[in-house]
C-alpha cells in the first residue's frame, strides 16, 4: 500500500525531500554561533581572504599553493549578508553542507534511474537521508573549511555527467563541464574527478557496447569547459613551478629520500588507516572530531558493508560500479596523505558512501521478494513492513546519535576553546579595538597568525616577536605602546617590561571568564626603555646595527655544556636584507675538523621569530642564545666572537669596534675558560 499511494502521490517525494534537507539544516545550524566556540587557524584564514577581498585587495592566495581560492570568495558574500564574524564562515560552510544534501539526492535519482524497485523510487532519499544525519558530514560541515565543497562538486558532477549520458543533451554536458572546472577551486582532492567523469564515461560505454556520437560530443564539452573554467589556476600553477604539488607533497607518507621498502610500508599502514577511519577507529584529533569516533556508526557501516558487496556481485551495472570507483578514488587521498584528519582526505567519497548505504537498505529487499517469487511465494506485507520499520529506526537513531555526538559529548570537551583558538581570537579583537595610533607589539604569537589578522581586522603596524627567546622595544617611545603577552609559554616579556618601562600599566585579560588568557601591558608616549646590558660594549654592522653590548651567564664552562649569552642591539637603519647573526667559540684547532671551532650558533635574530627585516629604526633587540660546547673541547681558554652575514650569500658584514678586538669581520665579545671534563 505504501509504493502505491507513493506513485499516484509523486509530490510526497518532494515533501520528505524537504523534510530531509530540513533535518539536515537543523543539525548544521543548531548553535552554529557558538559551536565551535572560535574559528582556528584554518577558518580564519579564509576570513583573512576575504576581508582582503572585500577591501579590494587581491589576496596572496587567490591561486596559491596549498590554499584554492573559491571558499573564500563565498566566505566574502557571506560577510557581505551577515558581517564579518567567525559565524559568518561557519556558516559559509554549514551552507554548503545543506546544498549537499538535495544535490546528493539528485544525482543519486540520475544514477539510480535505471535501477529496480525500490532503489530507483527510495535510492535517492535514502542516500540524502544518509547525508543528512551523518556525523562525518555534520562535523565538517560546521567547521568552516574549504575541503566541504568536495563533496556538493563531486555529486553535480556526476549529477550532471550522468543527466547527460541517459538524456544526451548538450545543456547537461555543459554544466558538468563548469562543475568540474569549479571543483579545481576548492580543495587538492578535488583534483581526482576528472578521473572519475573519465571512469564514468567508461562505465556507461561499458553496459552499452559502443559509444555514440552524442557521448564523444559530450566528452569533449566537459573537458574543454572544465579546462576553459581551469584555466586561471592552471595558468598560475604553470608559472609557478611546484606550487601544483607543494602541498601535496608536504602532507604525503611517502619522502623522496625513503626507501621503497619503508614508502611501501609507510602508504599500507596509512591505507588500512583509512579503511578503518570509515566504521572501527576513527581520527584521533580532537580538533575536528571525537577522538577515535569512526566516520560513520555500526547502522550506517553494516548498511555500507551490504552496499559494496552487493555492487561488487553486479558491477556490470554503471549504477552498481561508478559508486564503487567513486569510493575508492576518492579515498586515495586520505590512504596517501600523513599529516590531516583522514575523514576530512576521504570527503569526497562521501556522496559515493551515501549512495553504497542506499544500495545496501534496499537491495536485501529485492533480492528477497525475488527470491519469494521464484518458489510461487509473495513477501508478506509484515516482512516488508519490518524492513522498512528497521530502516527507519536505524536512520532515526542515527541522527539522535550524530545530534548528542556532536552537540553533547564534543562539544562537552573542555579543552575545545583551546583546540580552536578561542584565546588568540580574543587577542585580535583586543587588538583591533586599540586606538589606531597606539603602537601594539605582541608576543610570542606572531601578527601574522590569521585569527589575529581576522579578529583585528587586518590591522597594519603590528610588531611581533617571541617574548621566550628575545625582547624588542623602543629605545624611546613616540606614541603610546600596548603590549599584548600571552603569560605561561615561557614568555619573559612582562617581567622585561616592569623593569625596563617601570611606568607602564599591567592589565590581565579573561575573555572566557575563568582565567587570565593574555596580558596587556600600555606604556606611555615619551618613556625611555632602561636597558642596561651587564657588559656594555659598541660595535656597528654596516652603519645598520650596532651592538649595544652583552650579558654572559658565567665565564667558566665544561664540555658539553651551553654558553647562555644575550646580545643587545639598536637598529640605526631600515633592512630590506635578512642578515643571520652567528655566535663561534674559537680555541685550539679541533683535529677531528681541522679549524678552530668548537661551538656555532647561526641563525636569524630572535630564532627567525623576528629577522632583521622586520627591526625598525630607533629599536633595541636583545636576542638571548644558547651555544652548546662541544663534548671533546679541551681544557683552556676560548674566545667568544660574532657578527653577521647575508643569508643568501654568506657574505659577512663589515664590522667596526674602538672596545673590542676583531677578525675576519668577526667581534670578539669575551673570553671564556673550559675546564676539564669530569
Amino acid at each position: 500500500m505504501v509504493h502505491r499511494a507513493f506513485h499516484h502521490r509523486p509530490w510526497l517525494k518532494l515533501v520528505l525531500l524537504v523534510a530531509v534537507t530540513g533535518s539536515a539544516a537543523f543539525l548544521r545550524l543548531h548553535r552554529i554561533g557558538s559551536l565551535p566556540p572560535a574559528d582556528g587557524y584554518d577558518a580564519a584564514y579564509y576570513g583573512v581572504d576575504a576581508l582582503q577581498l572585500l577591501g579590494g585587495q587581491p589576496p596572496r592566495t587567490m591561486y596559491p599553493p596549498n590554499r584554492e581560492p573559491l571558499f573564500s570568495y563565498l566566505v566574502a558574500g557571506s560577510f557581505l549578508l551577515f558581517g564579518g564574524s567567525t559565524m559568518a564562515i561557519h556558516l559559509t560552510s554549514a551552507l554548503v553542507g545543506i546544498f549537499t544534501v538535495p544535490l546528493v539526492y539528485l544525482a543519486a535519482e540520475a544514477l539510480f534511474q535505471s535501477a529496480e524497485e525500490p532503489l530507483r523510487r527510495w535510492g535517492g532519499l535514502l542516500a540524502a537521508l544518509m547525508m543528512a544525519v551523518s556525523y562525518w558530514h555534520l562535523n565538517w560541515s560546521r567547521i568552516g573549511v574549504r575541503a566541504i565543497l568536495v563533496p556538493l562538486f563531486a555529486a553535480a558532477t556526476v549529477l550532471f555527467l550522468w543527466r547527460g549520458l541517459q538524456d544526451e543533451r548538450r545543456v547537461a554536458f555543459v554544466l558538468c563541464g563548469i562543475s568540474l572546472g569549479l571543483s579545481l577551486y576548492t580543495y587538492q582532492a578535488a583534483r581526482l574527478l576528472p578521473v572519475l567523469v573519465v571512469a564514468g564515461f567508461a562505465v556507461y560505454s561499458w553496459e552499452r557496447g559502443a559509444v555514440n556520437r552524442h557521448h564523444w560530443q559530450g566528452l569533449i564539452i566537459v573537458a574543454v569547459l572544465s579546462l576553459l573554467v581551469f584555466a586561471p589556476l592552471g595558468i598560475h600553477f604553470v608559472t609557478h613551478p611546484g606550487s601544483f604539488s607543494r602541498r601535496i607533497e608536504e602532507a604525503m607518507v611517502v619522502q623522496p629520500d625513503q626507501a621503497t621498502g619503508s614508502s611501501l610500508q609507510a602508504v599500507a599502514s596509512q591505507a588500512w588507516e583509512a579503511v578503518l577511519a570509515f566504521s572501527f577507529v576513527g581520527d584521533q584529533t580532537p580538533y575536528s572530531t571525537i577522538p577515535g569516533r569512526p566516520s560513520l556508526n555500526p547502522f550506517l557501516s553494516v548498511l555500507l558493508a551490504i552496499g559494496i558487496g552487493m555492487s561488487l556481485l553486479q558491477v556490470r551495472r554503471p549504477n552498481r560500479a561508478l559508486p564503487l570507483i567513486w569510493l575508492g578514488l576518492m579515498t586515495v587521498p586520505a590512504a596517501l596523505a600523513g599529516k590531516g584528519p583522514t575523514a576530512k582526505r576521504a570527503i569526497g567519497a562521501l556522496p559515493a558512501v551515501a549512495m553504497l548505504i542506499a544500495i545496501g537498505a534496499l537491495t536485501p529487499w529485492t533480492l528477497l521478494r525475488r527470491w519469494l517469487e521464484r518458489r510461487d511465494r509473495r513477501p508478506r506485507g509484515w516482512v516488508r513492513a519490518t524492513w522498512i520499520v528497521i530502516l527507519l529506526c536505524g536512520f532515526a537513531l542515527s541522527g539522535v546519535v550524530t545530534y548528542r555526538d556532536y552537540f553533547v559529548v564534543w562539544a562537552s570537551n573542555p579543552d575545545l576553546p583551546k583546540h580552536f583558538e578561542a584565546d588568540i581570537s580574543a587577542m585580535g579583537e583586543y587588538i583591533g579595538d586599540l586606538p589606531a595610533k597606539q603602537q601594539v607589539y605582541l608576543s610570542p604569537e606572531l601578527p601574522k597568525h590569521p585569527a589575529i589578522r581576522f579578529h583585528a581586522d587586518l590591522r597594519e603596524g603590528v610588531r611581533g616577536y617571541n617574548g621566550r627567546v628575545c625582547f624588542a622595544a623602543p629605545r624611546e617611545t613616540e606614541v603610546e605602546t600596548t603590549y599584548v603577552i600571552v603569560q605561561g609559554v615561557g614568555d619573559t616579556s612582562l617581567s622585561a617590561l616592569e623593569t625596563h618601562f617601570p611606568e607602564g600599566e599591567k592589565r590581565a585579560h579573561s575573555p572566557r571568564g575563568d582565567r587570565a588568557a593574555f596580558f596587556s601591558y600600555t606604556i606611555p608616549a615619551g618613556a625611555r626603555a632602561n636597558i642596561q646590558p651587564a657588559y656594555p660594549l659598541e660595535a656597528t654592522w654596516a652603519e645598520r646595527i650596532q651592538l649595544v653590548g652583552y650579558a654572559i651567564e658565567k665565564e667558566s664552562y665544561r664540555p658539553g655544556e651551553a654558553i647562555a649569552l644575550e646580545l643587545t642591539y639598536l637598529d640605526l637603519k631600515p633592512m630590506t636584507e635578512h642578515y643571520t647573526v652567528f655566535v663561534h667559540l674559537v680555541g685550539p684547532v679541533n683535529p677531528r675538523t681541522g679549524d678552530p671551532l668548537w661551538g656555532q650558533n647561526d641563525s636569524e635574530p630572535c630564532h627567525g621569530f623576528y629577522p632583521t627585516t622586520s627591526w625598525h629604526e630607533g629599536e633595541i633587540l636583545v636576542d638571548r642564545i644558547n651555544l652548546r660546547i662541544a663534548d671533546d673541547a679541551p681544557a683552556g681558554t676560548y674566545r667568544l666572537s660574532t657578527g653577521f652575514y647575508d643569508i643568501w650569500t654568506g657574505e659577512r658584514l663589515e664590522v667596526m669596534s674602538e672596545a673590542a678586538p676583531t677578525e675576519n669581520r668577526a667581534l670578539v665579545l669575551d673570553e671564556v675558560r673550559i675546564s676539564p671534563a669530569e
